[in-house]
């Protein structure tokens, strides 16, 4: 059987990249390129499956059973896929890094491809991946700077009494924040009364307002009518 590599189409000697800023791609890209254009169609085709959770970082005992199987399918060497990966990863995340458009990332897809358009199939997947990326460097952009809300957990307690009173029965909410400090998750639980609370949720109308731009009542005013 003919080998299809001795048929392919030459990259171009120095294939300058836009996601590089028009630096030449380094010599470890060309060839992971070319692996990736050696992977049978099917498996080409069929990569964004792989490939989409490795983006937001989702690499875990269950992905590598995952990429254990789409080797088998497809007959494919571990080093193959990994590659073919890797290079998806590069081009996709550098690009998405400088906001390129679409026609941006096809010229970077040409220049690695030469007359080869079997690389086609990456463009395909440069939008849905762009949002995947920049999400991600959105959220390390905010987590390099100190604690950062990423989730939380409540309940209602009531407070009958202490050394202090009884009969008191009032309700509390007890709030645990789960903070992101860096690589280090945290937990920190607060009481909020009442009244705390309606200061909360009107802190939150406000910034819900100024993030869909519509300008921010003053705090107390009365709502509109409708």
């Amino acid at each position: 059987m003919e080998d299809p590599r001795m048929n392919r189409a030459p990259a171009p000697p120095e294939a300058r990249l836009r996601c590089l800023d028009g630096q030449p791609a380094p010599a470890d890209v060309v060839r992971d390129w070319r692996r990736l254009l050696d992977l049978p169609d099917k498996a080409r085709q069929g990569l964004w499956e792989i490939l989409a959770p490795s983006l937001a970082g989702a690499v875990d005992a269950a992905m590598e059973k995952r990429a254990e199987a789409f080797c088998r399918l497809y007959d494919l060497s571990a080093p193959d896929l990994q590659a073919s990966l890797r290079v998806c990863r590069f081009v996709l995340s550098r690009a998405s890094s400088l906001d390129l458009a679409a026609t941006d990332v096809a010229a970077d897809v040409a220049a690695l491809s030469g007359d080869d358009a079997r690389g086609v199939v990456v463009l395909s997947w440069y939008e849905a991946a762009k949002a995947v990326i920049r999400r991600g460097i959105l959220e390390e952009s905010i987590f390099d700077h100190g604690k950062v809300l990423v989730g939380l957990d409540w309940r209602v307690d009531r407070i009958a009494g202490s050394d202090r009173g009884v009969h008191l029965d009032a309700p509390l909410a007890v709030l645990t924040l789960r903070l992101r400090d860096g690589g280090r998750d945290e937990r920190t639980t607060i009481y909020v009364a009442p009244p705390a609370l309606g200061q909360i949720k009107e802190a939150c109308d406000r910034i819900e307002r100024m993030i869909a731009g519509a300008p921010p009542q003053p705090s107390g005013a009365p709502k509109a009518q409708g």
